[in-house]
C-alpha cells in the first residue's frame, strides 16, 4: 500500500470514529437536556425582571404590608445564608494558599 493510500485508509477511520463520538455525544447530551432549559428559562425570568422592576418590588412591598414578620424571618435566614457562604468561601481559600 502506498503511503498515500494509507493516508486515505487513515482518514476513513478518523471520519467513521468521529461520527461514532458524534452519536455518543448526542446521546449522553440528552442526559443535560432539563437542565440546559432550567437554566435557560431562568436566565429569560432575570432579563424579564430587569425590564420589569417593578414586579418584584411590588411583590416585596405587598409581603411587607401584608406579613412583615414573615418578610423578617426569609430576610434572617437569608442572612444567615450568606455568612455561611462568606465563611465556607474565606475557608476553602485559606486551604488552596
Amino acid at each position: 500500500m502506498s503511503p498515500r493510500e494509507a493516508l486515505w485508509v487513515r482518514r476513513a477511520e478518523l471520519v467513521q470514529r468521529s461520527g461514532l463520538l458524534r452519536e455518543r455525544l448526542v446521546v449522553h447530551g440528552r442526559a443535560l437536556g432539563p437542565l440546559f432549559q432550567a437554566a435557560e428559562q431562568a436566565r429569560h425570568t432575570a432579563h424579564w425582571m430587569r425590564a420589569h422592576p417593578w414586579v418584584p418590588l411590588s411583590v416585596v412591598g405587598l409581603l411587607v404590608w401584608r406579613r412583615p414578620r414573615r418578610l423578617w424571618r426569609w430576610a434572617w435566614k437569608g442572612w444567615t445564608a450568606w455568612r455561611l457562604v462568606l465563611r465556607v468561601r474565606r475557608a476553602w481559600e485559606g486551604r488552596r494558599v
